[in-house]
Parts: structure tokens; C-alpha cells; sequence
């Protein structure tokens, strides 16, 4: 019996307790495991410029032309396709999250000319072999110039990913827009995303060591900072590419067993996070039935207790992060004017006079990008210095503050010991269910109705790193956006010199013209670090106001007199002490073996 047998023999076992209990949270939470324990899929993000080959790739792997190709949308659309064992279904994904199928003909409309309400297409049909079933393949707009709506597509997509196919055409090669979006891409995804590079339209019987294909490999390394594999593509317009080669190394990949392992193991802490809800409601109902009369006092003051304390420790986290962000947004102001500065200086300075053709480009290329990156790198060391002081000290309150809630219990409701356990062990003792509650609490925050779970992909649960902390993980994404974003924007507004190049030929302007773009450009620059700076520490600042009033709600709700569960309700003592019972075992003894 494999791993994902075992997975869903053990939450056969999990959908009885769940049914049981008859909790909707609990329901909703086992359904988005069931689904990604029954149907585990493999997120591979197709990215590269319009008319690269990226939909033509794609068509390759169903050998069937779903995908239109050689089309520049006018706004850009995702589109998504689901590798199955089903017929040609095609579908459109709101924004709102609902599911509406579609004709062939109305999908090939969208793709072209999408409407304002549409988060991607989808199309769900079989492959040439059946092995690839379970892959979801998502078919990126062209970037171009990267505008706003594209990022904002690219920027969830693409940390989704299990693998990157980067699509780049042998005839065009990387353009400025490449290099652009490569160093971008370089610094929003995790070390777990495998990059694949693609090189398509090759002519025949080219080999790696070919100049133009030593060439882009080199840049794509240079730029993403890792090696990637790559694969030589020979493409005709009256076929398909012959991608098997690239289609059979992802399917190797996939059924690698340490990628196996990996996945199993996350779908296990899912389904214990689910057993670890189920046993908390389970340990408070049989401690409210066991709880003598005068316990009802005791747990009204510890209600009380935890509502100071939730006060307490929001006001002291919003404090910290405000005090984050106004001080970087004046570092931020200082570093602009820091940069202008040395710029004019080195643009007034007579020696380069003599040099002005080769100005220019030392100065979009190298020079300012040089100064706004190690002003970035000194304004992020300040937020990562400041960031971890104040999570040091909420870490501190929050241990000694459930030091002395556990104490109490012990003492003076000791029936509510195991329920204390278990709600604290969840938001503060055990990295894995820390991780998994953030998880459901971004989807949840995210859903607002939305009937569509699979936009997110699901099983990327990344604490199975046993030093996983949501705060240091948290930091890191909010470093690596913070930085992207400065990256990208001074490159974007720099290349502005290269259409300005013939008045910087003017012997009598062109040292005003060089200060005029770069003096914009910083800016510019300047105004995109602020806006990332001040989203990103808010996003920060509300992931980490999530899991305190998470903690101390759920406490509130299990030590108040009032029943909330009505199902829960109706379970008899006897049934609990099964149910308990039945919860440990699968927790913690039986693990993956045969139930």
C-alpha cells in the first residue's frame, strides 16, 4: 500500500469522526483535505513572453490543440489546465469563486478578449498517456511590459508553483522584459520551486553546447540565481512540439520519492491539524458535562482574562508594526534624496564629460541600480531587525501569559487541562498545526463564498521543515515582495534612457538629460518601495493579528457557558470517550499504518 492509499484510508476514518461531530467549520476544512488527499495534483506555471510557445507546449502534452496559440491578449487571462482522467470540460473561474462551463467556442473567445469578472479559465480533459493525470498546468499572459494586471496574476500564480517552465524562443531569445521579469521571478519564489527552461522553435539537431543556447542558459542562471535544466525544444507550425523529453523529466520529478515523501507528509499534518480541531471540541464537551456547578464562575473569569489579554497584545502588535512602517517610510525619503544626490555628482563631475555616449548605459545598467539596491538592502535590514525585536517580545508575552492561563486551569478547572493543551499546542507549541492554521485562515479571509479551493495549492504546506515559524516564514515572503518590487520598478522606469538615446547625443544636454530621467526614475522607485513597504507590513501585520485573535477566540469559545455546537450538543458521554479515543489512536499510534 503507497502513501496516498494510506492517506485515504486514514481519512476515511477521519470523515466518520468529522460527520459525527457535525461542526461546519470542521466539515469545510475536512473537504479541502479530502479533496487534496483523494486528487493530489502538481502545480507547473508556464511562464515567458507572448508567442514564446507556451500554450503550443501545452498542446503537446494533451496532443490536441485546446490552447490557442500565437494570441497577445489585450488584457490577459490565466488559463488552467487540469490533466485528468475526464472528458474535454471547459470552464470559467470567477472572481467570486463560482464554476460556470463553458462551449469551446465561448472559451476561445475568453482567451482572446477576457472579461473584467473572469480569474481564469479552465479546461479539464485527458492526456496522450495517462501518467500525467493529476498535473494542473497554468498558462500565464505574456508580461510585455509587465503592467499592474499582469503582476497581480503572475505575483499568485507563481509562488504556487511546483515547477517553473520559463518558454523562451530560440529565434527571439531574452529580451529586456525577460531579464526584467527573470530577476523578479528570482525573488518571489521558495527554494522548493524547481525552474525548467524551455527553449522553443529550435532548429533541427541543435545540441546544448551551441552558442545563442550556452547564451540564455547563462542569463537565466545569472538572473534567478540557481542552475536550471533545460530542454531543447524543435517546433513546427503544422504540429505539435515534439516536448516529451520536457513532459517525462516533470513526471520523473513528480514521482521522485523524496517529492512523494514530501507530499505525503503535508497531507498528513492537514489531516492531523482536522483530528487536532475534532479533538478539542470533543476534550471541551466532555469537560463541560464533567465540570461541576461551581466550575461556571471560574470559567467566567478566565473569559474575562482572555479578552484582557487579547487587548492587551493587539494594541502592543499594532504599535510595533506602525512604528515599523513610518520609519521606513522616512528611510525610504532619505534614501531617494541619498541617491539623487551621488548621481548628480557623478553626472557633474568634468571627467566623465569626454565619456558621455557610454553614460547613459553605465547609468541605466549599472550605477543607479547599484544605489537604489543597497539602499533597499539597508531600509529591509530595518525591517527584519525591527520585526524580529517585536516578535521576540510578543513571543515572550504570549508564552508567560499561557504559562499562567495553563496554571489556572490546572489548578482550579483541572476537567479543562486537556482542552487548554490542545488550543495552545495549536497557535504556539506545534510549528506544523501553526503553519496549517494560517493556511485555513488565509483561505478563509480569501474565500468570502468563493466555491472555487483549488485556486490555491493546497498541499504546499511549508513547515515540514521542523524549524518552520509563521513569523520567519512570513518575513521572508515580505522580504523577498519588498525587494521584487524595488527591482522591478527601477528597472522599468531606467528604461526610459534607452528611448531618450538621441538627445543624450547632444553635446550640450545630455548631462541634464541623464539627471532628468534618473531624477524621475528615483522617484518613481522610491514611491513603488513605499507603496510594497506599507502593503506588505499591513499583510504581515494581519497575518499575525489572525492567529492571536484566532487563539484567544477559540479559548474564549470553549470556556464560555454558552453551547455554540448544536450538533455537538446531542452526543451522549459515552459516544465522546469513543470518539477521544478513536482521535488519539489515529494521531498517535496508528500514523500511516493499516487502519
Amino acid at each position: 500500500m503507497n502513501i496516498f492509499d494510506n492517506c485515504i484510508k486514514r481519512q476515511e476514518k477521519i470523515d466518520s469522526i468529522v460527520k459525527t461531530l457535525g461542526i461546519k467549520d470542521i466539515i469545510d476544512k475536512n473537504s479541502l483535505v479530502k479533496e487534496r488527499v483523494v486528487n493530489p495534483s502538481h502545480y507547473v506555471v508556464m511562464l515567458g513572453e507572448t508567442s514564446s510557445g507556451k500554450s503550443a507546449l501545452i498542446n503537446s502534452i494533451l496532443e490536441k490543440k485546446i490552447m490557442i496559440e500565437s494570441v497577445r491578449p489585450t488584457t490577459g487571462v490565466v488559463a488552467e489546465v487540469v490533466v485528468s482522467d475526464e472528458e474535454d470540460i471547459w470552464s470559467k473561474v470567477g472572481k467570486d469563486g463560482s464554476i460556470t462551463e463553458l462551449e469551446k467556442d465561448e472559451f476561445d473567445k475568453l482567451v482572446v478578449n477576457p472579461t473584467s469578472d473572469i480569474h481564469r479559465l479552465r479546461y479539464k480533459g485527458r492526456s496522450k498517456e495517462d501518467k500525467f493525470a493529476g498535473i494542473r498546468l497554468f498558462d500565464t499572459p505574456g508580461y510585455g511590459s509587465l503592467v499592474d494586471y499582469h503582476e497581480d496574476i503572475l505575483k499568485e500564480f507563481i509562488p504556487e508553483g511546483d515547477f517553473i517552465v520559463y518558454v523562451v524562443s530560440y529565434r527571439v531569445g531574452l529580451n529586456d522584459d525577460d531579464y526584467q521579469f527573470l530577476k523578479y521571478v528570482g525573488e518571489i519564489i521558495s527554494d522548493k520551486v524547481e525552474v525548467i527552461l524551455a527553449i522553443n522553435m529550435c532548429p533541427k539537431d541543435i545540441t546544448e553546447d551551441n552558442k545563442r543556447i550556452t547564451e540564455i542558459r547563462k542569463n537565466i542562471n545569472e538572473c534567478i540565481h540557481r542552475d536550471v535544466e533545460t530542454f531543447l525544444i524543435e517546433s513546427s507550425s503544422e504540429k505539435n512540439p515534439d516536448a516529451q523529453k520536457l513532459w517525462n523529466y516533470i513526471y520523473e520529478r513528480v514521482n521522485n520519492p523524496e517529492k512523494i515523501e514530501e507530499l505525503g507528509e503535508a497531507l498528513k499534518n492537514y489531516q492531523d491539524y482536522v483530528l487536532g480541531e475534532c479533538e478539542i471540541k470533543v476534550n471541551s464537551k466532555i469537560a463541560s458535562i464533567e465540570s461541576a456547578q461551581n466550575d461556571l464562575n471560574e470559567r467566567k473569569k478566565l473569559t474575562k482574562e482572555f479578552f484582557e489579554c487579547k487587548e492587551e497584545i493587539t494594541a502592543i502588535l499594532e504599535r510595533g508594526f506602525t512604528k515599523t512602517k513610518v520609519k521606513s517610510v522616512r528611510l525610504i525619503d532619505k534614501a531617494a534624496a541619498t541617491i539623487k544626490e551621488d548621481v548628480r555628482k557623478y553626472v557633474e563631475d568634468e571627467t566623465k564629460w569626454t565619456k558621455r555616449e557610454e553614460t547613459y548605459s553605465f547609468m541605466q545598467h549599472y550605477y543607479v541600480p547599484k544605489l537604489t539596491t543597497e539602499e533597499t538592502e539597508h531600509i529591509l535590514s530595518y525591517i527584519e531587525d525591527e520585526i524580529i525585536l517585536l516578535d521576540k517580545a510578543m513571543k515572550e508575552i504570549l508564552n508567560k501569559t499561557a504559562t499562567v492561563l495553563e496554571d489556572k486551569v490546572k489548578v482550579n478547572i483541572p476537567c479543562y487541562s486537556e482542552v487548554m493543551e490542545g488550543i495552545l499546542k495549536k497557535h504556539i507549541g506545534d510549528a506544523m498545526k501553526q503553519a496549517a492554521g494560517e493556511m485555513f485562515r488565509s483561505f478563509d479571509s480569501k474565500k468570502k463564498g468563493n466555491k472555487d479551493s483549488s485556486r490555491t495549492n493546497f498541499k504546499r504546506l511549508e513547515s515540514t521543515d521542523t524549524e518552520y515559524d509563521i513569523n520567519n516564514n512570513g518575513l521572508a515572503k515580505l522580504i523577498k515582495a519588498i525587494r521584487a518590487t524595488s527591482l522591478k520598478g527601477i528597472t522599468h522606469y531606467l528604461s526610459v534612457f534607452t528611448d531618450s538615446i538621441i538627445y543624450l547625443y547632444d553635446t550640450l544636454t545630455w548631462q541634464n538629460k541623464i539627471q532628468e530621467i534618473s531624477m524621475e526614475a528615483i522617484d518613481n522607485w522610491a514611491q513603488d518601495v513605499e507603496g510594497a513597504v506599507r502593503k506588505y507590513i499591513d499583510e504581515f501585520k494581519e497575518t499575525n493579528r489572525r492567529e492571536i485573535m484566532s487563539l484567544f477566540d477559540e479559548l474564549t469559545q470553549e470556556f464560555s457557558e454558552d453551547e455554540t455546537d448544536d450538533v455537538i450538543e446531542d452526543i451522549d458521554h459515552e459516544t465522546l470517550i469513543k470518539l477521544k479515543r478513536e482521535i488519539d489512536f489515529i494521531l498517535h499510534k496508528c500514523l500511516f499504518a493499516s487502519i
